[in-house]
C-alpha cells in the first residue's frame, strides 16, 4: 500500500510504502500527479519504505510508483529504507534512467529532504 501526499515543499511529494504495492497504488499515484502538478512540471519524491512485499526497490520505482505517463516529470527520488536495503541502491538507480535515485538510511531522513531541495 502507498500513501501519497504533498510535502511542505512545492515540488516534493511524500510517498510511504507499507506492504504490497498494487496496480491500484499506481493508479492512485497517477491521479495524485495529475491533480497536484501541471503537465511538464518537475516533481521530486521522498519515498519512505516502511515494509516492502513482493518486489525490490528498483521494481517499485519502475513499475508501481512511477507511472510511465509521468516518467519525464520526475527529477529525483530519495528512498528512505532500513540500512539492510542500502546495498541495492546502485541497482535501483539503474532502473530509473533520467531520474536521480539516492537511498538514505532512516537516520538520514533530513539529509534526504535537503538533497531533494537542491
Amino acid at each position: 500500500m502507498i500513501k501519497i501526499r504533498e510535502s511542505d515543499y512545492s515540488n516534493i511529494l511524500y510517498m510511504e510504502v507499507d506492504g504490497k504495492v498494487t496496480q491500484e497504488d499506481a493508479e492512485k499515484s497517477d491521479a495524485f500527479i495529475k491533480e497536484h502538478y501541471a503537465e511538464g512540471e518537475t516533481v521530486n519524491a521522498l519515498v519512505d519504505v516502511k515494509n516492502l512485499e513482493g518486489t525490490d526497490i528498483g521494481g517499485l520505482l519502475k513499475g508501481m510508483v512511477v507511472d510511465i505517463k509521468h516518467w519525464d516529470q520526475y527529477g529525483k527520488f530519495a528512498v528512505i529504507t532500513d540500512s539492510a536495503w542500502i546495498e541495492g541502491g546502485a541497482q535501483a538507480a539503474d532502473t530509473a534512467p533520467g531520474i536521480e535515485v539516492k537511498q538514505f538510511d532512516r537516520s538520514q531522513k533530513e539529509d534526504a529532504w535537503e538533497w531533494l531541495q537542491r
